[in-house]
């Protein structure tokens, strides 16, 4: 069943908005089906929080340790965003999350992947 958001744009907005008062606005009520293909997009969005990594040594002679902190966002069928800590397999090759131990690698940043309308995906990565 298709999920329909019902929204109506208010005449004090548009007034507001215009900086006009007057009876010529009306409401305008408008349907959304956000389970059509039209919204695929959105629901290909997905957010890497990366709030910790780091792979180095523990001690001096010891074997090197991956410590890794990551939260992915992403969009349900409704459209609806939500925080997950169980990461889709695999995580993407760009994120940089090197297996270095010297020198150790470290990693904290924030990545969007997507796909567009035309099937070609992307990403983009801030650092932090």
């Amino acid at each position: 069943m298709p999920l329909l958001v019902d929204a109506a744009i208010s005449i004090e907005a548009i007034q507001a908005f215009h900086g006009q008062s007057g009876d010529s606005f009306q409401a305008t009520p408008i349907s959304v089906d956000l389970s059509s293909p039209d919204f695929d997009v959105v629901r290909s969005i997905r957010v890497w929080d990366v709030r910790h990594y780091s792979y180095r040594r523990r001690s001096r002679e010891g074997d090197c340790e991956r410590s890794l902190d990551l939260v992915v966002g992403s969009y349900d069928d409704n459209v609806s965003f939500q925080w997950s800590d169980q990461a889709p397999a695999p995580i993407p090759a760009w994120l940089p999350l090197g297996n270095r131990c010297e020198p150790p690698s470290t990693f904290r940043g924030v990545g969007v992947e997507w796909t567009d309308i035309f099937g070609f995906s992307d990403y983009e990565l801030i650092r932090y």
